[in-house]
Formats: structure tokens, sequence, C-alpha cells
């Protein structure tokens, strides 16, 4: 029974609770980046998608620099994945070096914590487009892209299995992140014990896996078609970013107290480094560039972390109700909002211009992944953890 071990003191040295939820409002924030980013995709004018790579020569006005700033912004939704994934590591290994757990046990959780939500979303999906259909005017590409999935039974079932394959995921977009999420919690127990025992070595050889799984992808594209053994190659390219949180967790004494120490200068070029990996970089498939921007975005999301834990008053700014309110509720937010961006686009965006149409998703988003939060994701959660006590009580 693989279990780890860890020690309560450690924990207390290092992160506290509240600076824990502190972290999680960074997930909040982050989705509620990846739904502005999505109603800009699908419903900014086309236009305005050529701000996203405006050169210092060509912006001769200050509202070509303001667009240039907001689509930088608005298209960085895979930088807020990223930060996902940092943050899965580095708030997994704080509560399993906090509390051993039988695997059984941890594997119960995860599955509850991840799963029920993703069920009964994906249904709720699944009946919406079968209710609404597609409108004569699809919207932009990314629109397309979400608004006329394959509606067959054997499709819903890929998708409720969580296959990852291309067709399996078009009923929520963003599940993709959920595939390789839970299969790297399934096996994050072993991730982290390697880097407990190997350090920065660890680290290292995830990194090289990572790389021979692009290398991987890269040899099979155009060759097979996208497959469900494929996918998995698509997992081990992200597994290093759940080692980097967890190397983090394990050094955050010493991490914190350092950036605590940092003088006002090297805070703020923290900051702005931090900053220029997550928003600068503008590859988001797999080849070298998106390789070395995923990994630019990865040691943003490790330097968005770090700051929290060494900067007082970053750390308090994220402790504040709303970004706390948008941290419990980010991973419903998250979930729910590519059904309700079909919705409102396919029934009443048409005709609204694109400001009152994101204005409508987002606040319809937010309300559902409230309700969604409060009477699926937490009982279920709360299930989890009952189930899991009964299994080590069974155990004793």
């Amino acid at each position: 029974m693989l279990e780890i071990q860890g020690s309560n003191r450690s924990l207390k040295g290092g992160v506290s609770n509240a600076r824990l939820d502190s972290l999680d409002s960074i997930r909040g924030i982050a989705a509620l980046v990846v739904v502005l980013g999505h109603c800009w995709l699908a419903t900014a004018p086309a236009s305005l998608f050529g701000h996203g790579s405006l050169s210092a020569t060509v912006a001769t006005s200050g509202t070509d620099i303001l667009l240039y700033g907001l689509a930088k912004f608005f298209e960085s939704g895979r930088a807020a994945v990223m930060i996902f994934f940092v943050l899965s590591g580095f708030v997994l290994t704080c509560s399993l070096l906090a509390r051993p757990t039988p695997y059984v046990n941890y594997a119960i959780k995860r599955i509850f914590r991840i799963y029920p939500a993703f069920f009964v979303v994906i249904l709720a999906s699944y009946c919406l487009h079968r209710m609404i259909g597609v409108g004569p005017e699809p919207g932009t590409e990314f629109f397309v892209s979400v608004s006329n999935p394959d509606l067959s039974l054997s499709i819903l079932v890929q998708h409720l299995a969580m296959v990852g394959t291309k067709e399996a995921m078009k009923l929520d977009g963003v599940m993709w992140t959920l595939v390789h999420e839970l299969r790297i919690s399934l096996i994050f127990p072993v991730v982290l014990l390697s880097v407990l025992k190997y350090r920065w070595r660890a680290i290292f050889w995830y990194f090289v896996i990572s790389l021979a799984c692009t290398e991987s992808l890269l040899f099979l594209t155009g060759k097979v078609a996208a497959t469900f053994a494929a996918t998995f190659l698509e997992t081990g390219y992200f597994v290093v970013f759940f080692a980097c949180g967890a190397y983090l967790a394990v050094a955050r004494q010493n991490v914190s107290r350092q950036i605590a120490h940092l003088p006002p200068w090297g805070k703020a070029l923290l900051f702005a480094a931090t900053a220029y990996f997550l928003l600068k970089s503008d590859f988001d498939k797999h080849g070298i560039a998106g390789c070395v921007a995923d990994y630019l975005r990865g040691l943003g999301g490790l330097g968005l972390i770090g700051l929290a834990m060494g900067v007082p008053k970053f750390g308090a700014a994220l402790a504040h109700e709303i970004p706390l309110w948008l941290g419990r509720i980010s991973y419903s937010l998250y979930l729910v909002h590519v059904p309700i961006l079909y919705v409102v686009l396919q029934t009443f965006g048409s005709s609204w211009p694109p400001l009152l149409a994101s204005m409508a998703i987002v606040a319809l988003s937010l309300l559902a992944a409230d309700v969604i939060a409060r009477t699926i994701e937490f009982p279920f959660i709360s299930l989890g953890k009952r189930l899991a006590a009964r299994t080590e009580m069974a155990r004793a």
C-alpha cells in the first residue's frame, strides 16, 4: 500500500492554511481569465485579433497599445492551464506531507473531487446541444469548434469515460485539461516520492520525459489518427509541471524566506519576470517553440506561487473575500462556462453586441458555478472524504 510519509511540522513551518487558501485564489483568477479569454475568442470582431501580435513599430496610438494588452491578457488561457497544473502539484504535496494517506484513500478523494461535477456538466451540455442545435450563424472559428459536437451515444460515453481524443472532448472543450489532471493525480504519489528522494534530479528526468513525449507526438503527427494511446503521450508531457509544483512545495520554507528577504527592486523584478513568462509567449501547439512557451508559463506559475508566499501584501490581496470566492468555485466555473457560452451565443448572442454577450456569459457562468459548487462539487468532496475514512477504518 503506497503511503506518503510526511510531517505535520513541515507544513506548519512552511505555508499556513490561510496562505493555501490565498493560493487557491490564484486558481480562481486563472479560471476567470480562461472564461474571459474564451469570450474574447468567441465574440471579438476579427479586426481585434491582430493586436495580439502587434509590433512596437505598428503601435502608433494609445488605443493600439491598450488593445495589445487586452489581447495578450485574454489569450493567456494556456498560461492559466499551466498555473492549474503547477498549483495542483503544490497543493497535493502540502496535503500529502501534512497527513500521510494510504493510496486507496487518496485515489477515492481525488476521483470524487474531479469526476462528479464533470459528469453532471457533460450530461447537461449534451442535453443542451440536443435541444438547441446549431444556429444559422455559428460565429467565430472558436465558437464553431464548441457548437457542433458529435451527439452520438458512443461519443457521449467516450466523453464520460475521459478517453481524451479530439471528438470525445467537444461537449466541453476545456475537459482536455481534466483528462490529464485526473490521470496525473492518480500517479502523483509516485511523482512526489521521486521528488522527495531525488529533488532537482527528478525534475530533470521529468523534463526529459516531457520532451520525449512531445517528440513522439510530433513523429506520430500526420502518420496516425489521434488515438486513445496517443493521449497518454500528452499526459506524460504535462507531468513535469506537477513535479515542479511538488518541488516548490517541498522547498517552500526556503523559497518563501528568500523572496521575503528580497529588496523592493528584487520583488518588482520577480513580478515583472512572472508576468512576462505568463503573458509573452504566443505558441500553444506542440513543437520546440510551443514547449519553450509552456515551460516559461510553468516558471511563471512557480513565480506566482512564490510571490504569494513571500510577499505579504500580495498574499493579503489574494486573501480578499472576492478572490477567495473565485477560488472556491474555480473548478465549477472552469467546467461550466463553455456550455453557457454556447447557449448564450446560439440563443441571443447573434443579436447582441459582443460586450453585452460576454457580460452575460461571465455573469451566468459565475452564478452557475456557485450553484454547481454548492450542490454537486462540495457535497461529493465530502462524500469522498467519508468513503476514504470508512476505507481506512475497514483497513484498521
